[in-house]
């Protein structure tokens, strides 16, 4: 039913090097749990200055097969670590670029949103492996959910949350926010087969949505 009425066939194909154009994640929008995510406060991160940019231009940036899982008995400071740190033996895929996409993306009320948007390329092995299946079966949408660090305000009833640091994007089951999925990637081929593109209440907390 994702794709009733907008006549797409649910096939993303890679460039030549085997990555996928996809959403990853958005600014100026709601994630699934209500939490507004500010683009003013963020922008900075998308810049070729940023540390996180500097992973990315680097070739450093990898993406997980699923969230961190606090584990039993976990401190705080534990997990927090363990937050930032990639997990090497669960490695899904490597993103090899990210950019903002302010035109081509729509949420599912069809109103254009701020889309952060990635080259994905899946791993050969491991959890790679699901995700590579996971792109190649149109009738399976892919989804990834941010992880960062946020400064997060109440203002008027909403939780809004400025992105401080961005440790990655990770594949998971359904994306923390709506759009950041296979099914709405501009690239996403139409039938004519034509090509068209974690948490608390104090200042700074980690976000796993």
């Amino acid at each position: 039913t994702v794709l009733n009425g907008i006549n797409k066939q649910g096939i993303l194909r890679p460039d030549g090097d085997g990555y996928y154009d996809q959403p990853l994640g958005g600014l100026n929008v709601f994630n699934s749990a209500g939490d507004y995510y500010d683009y003013e406060g963020a922008k900075n991160l998308f810049e070729n200055s940023s540390a996180f940019m500097r992973r990315v231009s680097t070739a450093c940036l990898k993406s997980e097969g699923g969230h961190p899982v606090r584990l039993p008995g976990q401190s705080d400071d534990e997990f927090i670590h363990r937050v930032m740190r990639i997990d090497e033996a669960r490695v899904c895929a490597h993103i090899a670029k990210i950019w903002l996409d302010f035109d081509n993306v729509r949420d599912r009320d069809g109103n254009k949103v701020i889309a952060i948007m990635g080259k994905v390329k899946p791993n050969e092995g491991g959890y790679g492996l699901s995700l590579k299946g996971s792109y190649a079966n149109p009738h399976e949408d892919v989804c990834f959910s941010i992880r960062a660090f946020t400064t997060d305000k109440h203002i008027g009833g909403v939780k809004r949350r400025t992105l401080a640091d961005i440790i990655t994007f990770d594949h998971v089951v359904e994306p923390g926010i709506g759009f950041a999925r296979k099914y709405n990637s501009p690239s996403l081929e139409s039938y004519s087969g034509k090509s068209v593109a974690m948490e608390s209440d104090n200042a700074d907390s980690v976000n796993i949505t």
